[in-house]
Parts: structure tokens; sequence; C-alpha cells
């Protein structure tokens, strides 16, 4: 990971965090390339797409993946 990915995971990471709708959720941010990589559970749907969008709008993000990003599963 460059020096310019480590900065943009730690800009990605504190806007996710943040954000009042999806803070809070346990949600790792790596970087390669400008691509970023969201892992982690959220509680809603709703919350595993306002993170790539707040990903997204990072200046040097190129694309963000979601595809380890889970929503909790409701046991009752």
């Amino acid at each position: 990971m460059s020096i310019q990915d480590e900065a943009l995971a730690a800009l990605v990471g504190n806007a996710i965090a943040q954000d009042k709708r999806i803070g809070g959720q346990a949600i790792a941010v790596r970087v390669a390339d400008g691509e970023v990589s969201l892992k982690g559970i959220v509680d809603e749907a709703d919350q595993c797409e306002l993170a790539c969008i707040v990903a997204g709008g990072i200046q040097g993000v190129r694309c963000v993946n979601t595809d380890e990003l889970r929503v909790r599963e409701v046991t009752e």
C-alpha cells in the first residue's frame, strides 16, 4: 500500500465514521491504487449503499467495492 493509498484509506474511514447514518458500524477500509474495498457488517441494507456513496465522494477514489460488506442477520 502506497502512502497515497494509506492517506486515502484514512480519509474514507474518517468520512464513514463521521457520517451519523453509518457511523459506529464495523467497516474496514482497504485501498489499492485508488480502488476502495469496504469490509464489515452493517445493521441495515441502506447503510451499505450510504457507505459506498460516502467513500465514492472522497477525492482520489476511483471506485468502491462493497462485495465484503454484509447486513447483520436478524435472529428471532
